[in-house]
């Protein structure tokens, strides 16, 4: 651990230098071996410093038939990956959403448009024990958040509303061997403070109270079988927001591949001691009409997921992409509201053209879903989304 605290300071005091890509000058103080020739100096340059655009855009037309129909041009995702490797031991990745607001969250001191930002240093005889420092991808068991965000036209509610998917931690990691490895990370449960994110969206505490550590924890299993052909990512979760309510959950992905088709399953399960996800609090409060101070978050709540996905290469250049999820929210403290009073369904089906074969470019036609119904005894409107898309995404390898 010493070692790794002076590496880290050792780090941040050779920034300026390495601005000045005076590369000679930072291996004395790494201790590397000193680098030699032109073509040497290149090539650890290339892997020093990359840049990615990660874009999709389409012609997008919403609910056609209905009043609210709206049709336009719309940049759906636009982010910018930096990544590089110092060596074998020393990495970093930096990513922005560029559609997305800069402003400082209260408690990580990060920004909703900063996916992440960290360092990940391996040590051991083989390389096989990592420790990943700063803001980083939470450890949770889903092939939906892990995929490439402009590969999903639509995110179902447990990657976009109920995870805090981008979190402010540590994470330790061990390679057991080439197919199976463990984690253990720690990290801020919300990105903003106790009492910000109540106001941001419209609650207050009533009797709650802020956890003095609003801390959580993964525990996760990454592994491979049958030649690399069927994965999993495996997790679990402890976290808490608010004092002596803690939250639990079991997220299992489940992936297969071949040269020609990918098809992944996750299955989630949480119980939230309080409902900082905001999802059933929500719903709850807009059936008793509570409206200002009677705006309190909803205690002991169950959401479950369950998503899954095909790509079918149907010739070289032409894919078949098709999703579909089934998410229910249930209450544990509400007899009125009871289980699974309110369920989301998420779907699409895209045609999709991959003009060059080794280039992440494709053009897609797709039909994208959502509908949003709840248990007939709550009278609560249900909400129906569907949009057909003609568009198009790209991972430029700027740099």
């Amino acid at each position: 651990m010493k070692h790794l605290l002076a590496l880290f300071f050792i780090s941040i005091l050779a920034l300026p230098v390495w601005a000045q890509d005076d590369r000679e000058a930072l291996i004395p103080k790494l201790g590397l071996n000193q680098v030699d020739t032109t073509a040497a100096r290149e090539n650890d340059r290339s892997q020093l410093f990359n840049f990615d655009f990660l874009m999709r855009s389409a012609f997008d037309a919403d609910n056609l038939g209905r009043e609210d129909a709206l049709a336009r041009f719309n940049l759906e995702e636009a982010r910018i990956l930096f990544h590089g490797d110092y060596n074998d031991r020393l990495s970093y990745n930096i990513r922005f959403r560029l559609n997305r607001s800069f402003s400082q969250s209260g408690l990580d001191n990060s920004s909703q448009a900063l996916d992440f930002a960290f360092m990940k240093y391996k040590f051991g005889k083989n390389n096989d024990w990592a420790v990943t420092l700063g803001k980083q991808s939470a450890m949770v068991g889903s092939y939906e958040f892990q995929n490439n965000p402009i590969y999903e036209f639509l995110f179902t509610d447990y990657v976009d509303r109920i995870l805090n998917l981008f979190v402010v931690g540590g994470k330790l990691s061990y390679d057991l061997n080439a197919d199976h490895s463990f984690h253990v990370q720690m990290y801020n449960t919300v990105n903003n403070t106790f009492d910000t994110h109540l106001a941001n969206n419209g609650f207050v505490a009533g009797d709650l109270r802020r956890a003095k550590a609003p801390i959580g924890g993964y525990l996760t299993w990454i592994g491979a079988f049958a030649d690399q052909r069927f994965h999993t990512k495996w997790s679990y979760n402890l976290a808490q927001f608010a004092e002596g309510k803690p939250t639990q959950a079991i997220s299992l992905a489940n992936k297969f591949l071949t040269d020609r088709q990918m098809v992944y399953l996750d299955l989630q399960y949480s119980h939230l001691g309080v409902d900082h996800a905001l999802i059933a609090s929500n719903a709850i409060n807009d059936f008793y009409s509570y409206t200002g101070a009677a705006r309190q978050l909803a205690q002991n709540i169950v959401y479950k997921s369950a998503v899954l996905r095909y790509d079918q290469f149907l010739t070289d250049k032409w894919e078949l992409a098709l999703k579909g999820a089934i998410e229910t929210a249930g209450s544990g403290d509400d007899d009125t509201f009871g289980k699974d009073f309110r369920t989301n369904y998420t779907y699409f089906a895209a045609l999709q053209h991959k003009p060059f074969p080794n280039q992440d470019l494709r053009f897609y036609l797709g039909y994208i879903g959502n509908n949003v119904t709840y248990a007939d005894r709550l009278n609560l409107d249900p909400v129906q989304f569907s949009r057909i898309a003609v568009g198009g995404y790209f991972t430029i390898p700027i740099y």
